[in-house]
């Protein structure tokens, strides 16, 4: 297909990926697999999951004369299963909307769709409601838990209804400007005092641990999935994640965070920000969140680093509380972001992976060697006072 990005590397291990992720032979497949016939003008992957040699999730727009159809692709070892939105076979609901604004008490009438990840999750909009639909019931439970956590903590969605055996939840829609890349500067002092209220309005008793063994271990598929695509950053990524495990924080305070803080979940209302999206409520460091926010918009593009290094003094004298050890959340969220490029299939993902991976040891190597010299320095403490 003319235009399309530098193929990854064959998986030997899930041969169907590479027909996936191919345009001519996702084309084939799609067409044999969906029984489509109509004509194709393009075909465009607009999700991406990959765990080389284990399994694949793909999210494809086919734009023909008569207008654009969406499909997800779910292939593992054990095969491959292909569908048109919305018969998803693990979010049911979506192709009976009667049925799934029944299961919530909510009047019949149009819904729409605003986002959608093959196999595991949906969103719509119904009115004046925002209708989330999940493959899993405990991811139901957490979103639902999360908005009666927070409801009196930040400006957010109030939950309107869940019914977590069927998967769905239900919560107001929040008027408001959806904020861009080009706000996170702007409102980073406003995006840094959210979070303190987060915190200080949240308790953390039942809230998932995010410390640093989980932002880790969060960074371990992107790490896999940039080194499977790009092998000759292997060695400089094995690295940056042995460098941030050797100086992970050991001693850490928790507080409630949001786990995926960054421009994108933050509305405008015209009196403040309003914070969404809160189903990866989490109890994590402080900095965490701080740090997520100012490298989520690095995505290996020119200018991505300087952007970055503006937006964190911005959130950070916003948020005006302490926040140790950022310098490491900054570089392990970097890390997080790494595959970024290879899971969008940009054309130029080659090249901002690389910058992607530069960074990340940029980021290290200004902080790794003063907090190595730190340890050791300790650590001699430590067989000082046992002889």
């Amino acid at each position: 297909m003319p235009g399309s990005p530098p193929p990854l590397p064959r998986d030997e291990a899930l041969p169907i990926a590479d027909v996936l992720l191919r345009g001519d032979t996702a084309e084939a497949f799609l067409r044999d697999a969906l029984d489509h016939r109509g004509p194709l003008t393009r075909l465009r992957i607009r999700y991406l999951a990959y765990e080389p040699g284990v399994a694949v999730t793909v999210q494809y727009q086919l734009i023909g004369p008569t207008g654009r159809l969406d499909a997800g692709v779910v292939a593992d070892a054990r095969g491959a299963r292909a569908f048109w939105y919305p018969h998803d076979p693990a979010l049911d609901l979506l192709a009976d909307p009667a049925g799934l604004l029944a299961a919530l008490g909510l009047p019949d009438g149009p819904v729409e769709r605003l986002a959608w990840v093959p196999g595991a999750r949906a969103a719509l909009r119904a009115g004046g409601a925002v209708i989330k639909v999940y493959a899993e019931s405990n991811e139901a439970s957490a979103a639902a838990r999360a908005m009666r956590r927070a409801a009196d903590a930040v400006p957010t969605a109030q939950l309107l209804a869940a019914d977590e055996t069927r998967r769905v939840v239900a919560q107001r829609l929040v008027a408001g400007r959806p904020l861009g890349l080009d706000d996170a500067v702007p409102a980073g002092m406003a995006a840094g005092a959210l979070l303190r209220r987060l915190q200080a309005g949240v308790t953390t008793d039942a809230l998932p641990v995010i410390g640093p063994a989980e932002v880790l271990a969060q960074a371990a598929a992107p790490v896999a999935l940039a080194a499977f695509a790009h092998p000759a950053l292997r060695d400089r990524l094995a690295a940056v994640t042995a460098r941030l495990q050797e100086v992970r924080p050991v001693a850490i305070r928790l507080v409630a965070a949001h786990g995926d803080y960054n421009v994108g979940q933050l509305l405008d209302t015209g009196q403040g920000l309003a914070v969404v999206d809160l189903d990866t409520l989490c109890a994590a460091p402080a900095a965490f969140d701080v740090a997520a926010y100012a490298t989520n918009v690095v995505s290996g593009r020119a200018g991505d680093e300087e952007h970055s290094r503006t937006v964190l003094p911005e959130v950070v004298r916003g948020h005006g509380g302490t926040l140790e050890h950022l310098d490491w959340y900054v570089a392990a969220t970097l890390l997080r972001r790494v595959d970024r490029a290879v899971r969008r299939l940009k054309h130029d993902w080659p090249a901002r992976t690389d910058a992607l991976s530069t960074g990340g040891r940029q980021r290290c190597s200004t902080w790794v060697p003063r907090r190595r010299c730190l340890v050791s320095r300790m650590r001699a403490e430590a067989r000082s006072t046992r002889s």
